[in-house]
This record gives structure tokens, C-alpha cells and sequence, in this order.
């Protein structure tokens, strides 16, 4: 039986499992392990871990600073894990990179499904960010320039922070100088009828409001779209899609699919001073 865009559940399974393109997961998630904590020893002077920014035991940000008075930039990453897994302990690989070009990297995390519904999950997010445009001068910060990354489910929080009522929030228009969103899933409708939505265990409701697609901002900070070349058919639709919505929307982006690179170690690139990933979020840094 046909469920979306002509797929029956084991295909829509298979697409929206980003383990299908890869042999084994296990060598992507231990090389976040691995990097994440020789960055953690490498920046350990210039590390704050475990800073809260709400009442929940996993609303806490790993803010690491460059040497120096300030103010810097300061670039938030939002980690990925289908809201189910992850924590900011394996997110923090690029930090070393952002902290040499003198930007203070923040690593957010927030609590996991099935504790935490999806609503939930994209509040604590945003509390998260607008805490940090609060405090981040607290840490060498600038804060008239933010920008955002994530990937996977990250990049979905990215874009729902992006579509965050600002002027209730007391600001004119979007703080966000720039974001990052890679290998998102922007439109959840096929997810009801996936594993994903297990632990999730999304309402039409959530479906509709917690959909990027759904709710495009009027103004926005400019987007960096990226995927890499061996994701399934869905994930990269996804992104295309979501991109041409915010072109068509009047809001500047950029697209780029990354030759060589799968659903996880992508998003490392961010880690690589070369890499056209990390040269693409420096350019919205340094506009």
C-alpha cells in the first residue's frame, strides 16, 4: 500500500534510514566520539562545559572561546540523531576549527524523544539560542553575529529556530546573522509512517506546526543547504525542495551536494579548514 509520494511503508523505511546508504554506522559514530574528545582535551583551557541555559538536566551548552579579549562571532551547533539519540558530548569535533579562526563554537543539547515530545524538544532549542543571544558576551561573544549549523535532525531545529517569531521574542527581526542546515528533514509527514515515529509518536498537529515547510519565515538570515552525494533519494529531495521554498520565498542560499560524503560524516566537514562546507558558514561569518 502506497503511503506518500507513491511508497509503501518498507521503502519509506529504507529512505528515511540513513543507515541504508552506509555498510556499518558504528565507524561514523565513533569518529564523532574520538574527534569530540580530543577537541574536549585540546581546548581544555579554553572550554565551559555543562552551562545551563534552562531547568532540564540536558539544557546545557560547551561553550569554547579563542584566546583573546573578544568580542568574536560565535557559531551554535545543533546535533543531529533523529531527536532520539546524540548528545552535545559527541558534537563538539569542530570546535578546534571555529576556536583557530577566532569563533566561539557553542555545541547545544537538549533533551532526547521519547522523554521529550518533538514540541518540546524544538522550545528547549529555541530557549537554548535565545539564551545564548542573551549571555554569549558573558563568553568573549558577539552577539550581532550568530550563525547556526546542524545536521540531520539538527538541521531541522536550525530551520525552526529560523522560524521563530522574533518580535515576540523583543527583537526587530531575525538575530541570526547566517545558518547551516544539512541533510534536514523539512517536511515530517512521511515520518508517521516510519520507525522514526516510534519514540516520536508525531500528531497531525505536530506534523503540520513542527514542519520548516510549513511555516517559511518573511524574513530570514541567509542558508547554507548541503548534503552529501551517497544519501537516499528522500533526503536529498528533502533539501532541494526546502531550498527552491526559501529562494522562491526572496531569502539569499546556497546549495551544495558534497561528492564523497554520506549522511554522517558530512557534517565533519565543518571540522576542515579546506573544506567548502566550512569555507561557506566562515563567508556568512566574515559578510
Amino acid at each position: 500500500m502506497t503511503l506518500y509520494r507513491g511508497m509503501d511503508k518498507e521503502t519509506l523505511n529504507r529512505e528515511y534510514s540513513p543507515s541504508s546508504c552506509v555498510k556499518d554506522i558504528m565507524p561514523y559514530i565513533q569518529a564523532y566520539i574520538d574527534e569530540s574528545a580530543a577537541a574536549y582535551d585540546l581546548l581544555a583551557e579554553q572550554c565551559r562545559s555543562g552551562v545551563k541555559y534552562g531547568p532540564e538536566d540536558r539544557s546545557v551548552v560547551d561553550i569554547f572561546t579563542p584566546n583573546g579579549s573578544g568580542p568574536c562571532p560565535v557559531h551554535i551547533f545543533i546535533h543531529g540523531g533523529y531527536w532520539q539519540e546524540l548528545s552535545v558530548r559527541e558534537s563538539v569535533f569542530a570546535a578546534p576549527n571555529f576556536v583557530a579562526h577566532d569563533i566561539v563554537f557553542m555545541a547545544l543539547d537538549y533533551t532526547l524523544a521519547p522523554e521529550a515530545s518533538l514540541t518540546e524538544i524544538v522550545e528547549q532549542v529555541r530557549r537554548g539560542v535565545l539564551w545564548i543571544l542573551e549571555n554569549c558576551a558573558e563568553y568573549g561573544g558577539d552577539k550581532s553575529n550568530i550563525t547556526l549549523s546542524g545536521s540531520s535532525a539538527g538541521a531541522h531545529l536550525v530551520a525552526e529556530v529560523l522560524a521563530t517569531d522574533w518580535n515576540a521574542q523583543g527583537y526587530e527581526e531575525c538575530p541570526i546573522k547566517g545558518a547551516c542546515e544539512v541533510s534536514g528533514v523539512f517536511d515530517l509527514t512521511p515520518l508517521v509512517h516510519t520507525y522514526v515515529n516510534d519514540p516520536l509518536q508525531l500528531t497531525e498537529t505536530e506534523v503540520q506546526n513542527l514542519s520548516p515547510a510549513n511555516h517559511i519565515p518573511s524574513h530570514a538570515c541567509p542558508v547554507v543547504f548541503a548534503y552529501g552525494d551517497n544519501e537516499t533519494s528522500e533526503f536529498k529531495r528533502q533539501t532541494r525542495d526546502y531550498y527552491a521554498d526559501w529562494v522562491k520565498a526572496g531569502h539569499p542560499a546556497s546549495f551544495m551536494e558534497l561528492a564523497g560524503f554520506n549522511h554522517f560524516d558530512v557534517i565533519m566537514e565543518l571540522g576542515n579548514k579546506d573544506s567548502r562546507l566550512f569555507q561557506a558558514v566562515l563567508d556568512q561569518i566574515r559578510a
